[in-house]
């Protein structure tokens, strides 16, 4: 992780820094693609006069599945990011999509993810499944002034150990000073030679932010030769090619797959055990995939982190996400698989009632979820007394604590989050039922209707064969009922 992250996301600042000298961008006269990166180790560096890495070596092997022989070179980010957009015949390397980006270039990928993760020594008896896990470590390591650091404080991390160095945070993880420690994926290797310790000596626990990267072609190239590339990588990825290269460069990193499987700490919906993503609706999308044979790792994250993914890539799998009016257009809907009561709730003993929903803007302060469909719904209507907090269990604790007046929680993991706060339900006193929604599967815009289609038909199949229900009852026994058929 390099000193400048601090901007809105980390890796795409690391991939704005500049380069070498600028090299010579301009296209090859006969038609051959130039393809350029930034100096960016371990992903794209020079060695031994060759350009090389991690994502050097899966575009070259892409390259020659296609029967292509461009020409690679090193430049500097800006120089490499404006021949692409302008072309004739130009690609480029490590490029982070976003939301400002995704029209100007043609995409394939991804190639890597870029992931802030929180690390805990491999041997260490220490569980983090969400940041309020987090906040009760005995100290994180941290570079003082990094965009991570600063990202926790905002987030009201008060657990925070800074250190001067990169080299200097890892060691006080390694020595026992701090039980976890905050560094970047594509940084972390290279790292721990430096102190001479194994890959193996620590372990992620926990993904703050992810950029995904691609090979990003100019417009003028031809949309046929495009998706050859693309298919060639997707053959990779499912011969085992992709993830064997990935894991030579970033061991201990979970490379990225064809779909994208995205998913909070939402118990009983979505949650990790035994450091394995599960829940009734983690285990609807096991069916689902086991049926498609789709082999994708689920990755657990925070909503905001997973929202943001789904909301800027193609072919992300969001789950579960409640298919509200704000949201019908972002998303292609897979379900219903369930549906959920979201609840005003109050310190039990309170004096307070809620007659109506208009009621409740007289009342002091209401905590919220950040990004959560409860706050945007009030949000939309217009409440101007909003406390958002970043995971429910802080927004439990506001309330018990007499820091804000209400909360709102739905009642299907409302259990499940007040007892991750330290309480009991008994504690709460519901108010004023709010809205009933249904909560899906989502799939990001740009995912092929063709595989929105099979999504469907495959949880259509589990509904009619009996599967949905078994699933059902092992979170929710004695709550019977299939939701209906999907519907587009």
């Amino acid at each position: 992780m390099l000193p400048v992250f601090r901007s809105l996301l980390p890796m795409i600042t690391a991939l704005l820094l500049a380069g070498p000298a600028q090299a010579d961008t301009s296209p090859a006269p006969d038609g051959r693609l130039t393809i350029l990166t930034e100096d960016y180790p371990p992903l794209n560096y020079r060695e031994d006069g060759q350009i090389t890495g991690q994502a050097t070596a899966i575009v070259r092997e892409m390259a020659d599945a296609v029967d292509e022989s461009p020409t690679y070179e090193l430049t500097s980010w800006d120089a490499g990011y404006d021949a692409a957009t302008s072309g004739p015949n130009t690609a480029l390397y490590s490029t982070v999509m976003t939301e400002q980006r995704k029209d100007g270039l043609q995409w394939v990928g991804p190639i890597g993810a870029l992931d802030t993760n929180l690390y805990a020594l491999s041997d260490a008896a220490v569980t983090v499944n969400n940041l309020g896990d987090a906040r009760e470590a005995d100290g994180i390591a941290t570079v003082t002034g990094y965009y991570s650091e600063e990202m926790l404080k905002e987030k009201g991390f008060t657990n925070l150990v800074g250190h001067d160095s990169e080299r200097a945070a890892l060691q006080s993880l390694l020595d026992g000073e701090t039980a976890l420690l905050v560094s970047s994926n594509a940084a972390l290797p290279r790292l721990l030679e430096t102190v001479q310790a194994d890959s193996g000596a620590i372990d992620p626990l926990f993904t703050l932010s992810t950029d995904l990267t691609y090979l990003a072609f100019s417009p003028d190239v031809d949309g046929e030769r495009v998706a050859r590339w693309q298919a060639a990588l997707d053959a990779m990825k499912q011969d085992g090619r992709f993830a064997a290269i990935y894991q030579q460069w970033l061991p201990n990193s979970q490379p990225p797959g064809t779909l994208q499987l995205v998913t909070e700490d939402y118990p009983p919906l979505t949650y990790r055990e035994n450091g394995e993503a599960t829940g009734y609706v983690t285990d609807v999308v096991r069916e689902i995939t086991d049926r498609l044979d789709i082999d994708a790792p689920i990755r657990l994250t925070t909503w905001e982190n997973a929202y943001r993914m789904a909301t800027v890539h193609p072919d992300v799998v969001l789950f579960s996400a409640e298919r509200t009016p704000e949201r019908e257009d972002l998303f292609h809907w897979v379900g219903p698989v369930g549906s959920n009561n979201a609840i005003l709730y109050a310190k039990a003993g309170s004096d307070l009632s809620l007659d109506d929903l208009d009621a409740a803007r007289d009342v002091e302060t209401i905590a919220t979820t950040s990004n959560w469909f409860t706050e945007q719904y009030l949000q939309d209507a217009g409440f101007t007394n909003l406390e958002s907090r970043p995971e429910p269990v802080d927004a439990v604790r506001a309330v018990m604590e007499g820091d804000t007046t209400l909360t709102i929680l739905t009642d299907s993991t409302a259990p499940n989050i007040v007892e991750q706060a330290g309480y009991r339900m008994a504690d709460l006193q519901p108010l004023l039922t709010v809205l009933t929604t249904d909560y899906y599967i989502a799939l990001s815009r740009g995912t092929p209707k063709s595989t929105v289609r099979q999504w469907r038909e495959a949880l259509d199949a589990i509904k009619a064969d009996g599967s949905l229900e078994t699933i059902r009852e092992r979170y929710f026994p004695h709550q019977g009922g299939t939701p209906a058929p999907s519907a587009p």
